[in-house]
């Protein structure tokens, strides 16, 4: 090294100023360096720190997502069976109340029978009661008649007498 220092005329303390001054230049470089970007690195660590906080958000809102996503399969297959239900329950109600409708019909149809019965009852009265009075009518002619008959077989009887009487005196006197 004294031969590299011999060639340039350089003195071991200017060498070593030389040195010194070099690697003051580079700390100096390095402290500059540090100090100006300290705040960036300071930034960076403070973006990579925010950017594990929203990648964890990031996390939990897939959970949350996948989460949604499997109750609204279950909404949809509740809405699906809800939907059943329902066609279901307009099928039934459309039979009910067809059953309904033909029940309606066979109450009007059974109330339009049942006028025309009481119709047929009223004149079935009338008539009975028409029976009746001629029945009274008959009854009282025949009891006029049977007073007649009893009047005419008293009157037989008595011609019947006389006719034997008259018949048993021709004998006397025939014989």
């Amino acid at each position: 090294m004294e031969k590299i220092l011999a060639q340039f005329n350089i003195d071991a303390m200017v060498f070593g100023a030389i040195v010194a001054s070099i690697v003051l230049a580079f700390v100096l470089v390095v402290v500059i360096f540090s100090v100006r970007y300290k705040g960036q690195y300071e930034k960076i660590a403070d973006l990579r720190e925010r950017l594990k906080e929203r990648e964890e958000k990031i996390l939990l809102l897939e959970e949350s997502l996948r989460e949604v996503q499997i109750l609204n399969a279950t909404q949809v297959q509740e809405i699906g069976q809800y939907q059943d239900l329902e066609e279901r329950y307009k099928a039934e109600k459309a039979k009910v109340e067809e059953q309904l409708a033909l029940a309606k019909e066979r109450i009007d149809t059974q109330r339009e029978k049942i006028a025309d019965l009481e119709a047929k009852r009223a004149e079935l009265e009338a008539h009975l009661h028409n029976t009746r009075d001629n029945l009274a009518k008959a009854n009282e002619e025949i009891e006029n008649v049977r007073k007649r008959n009893e009047f005419w077989v008293e009157q037989l009887s008595e011609l019947r007498t006389k006719y034997e009487a008259i018949k048993s005196k021709l004998r006397k006197y025939e014989g």
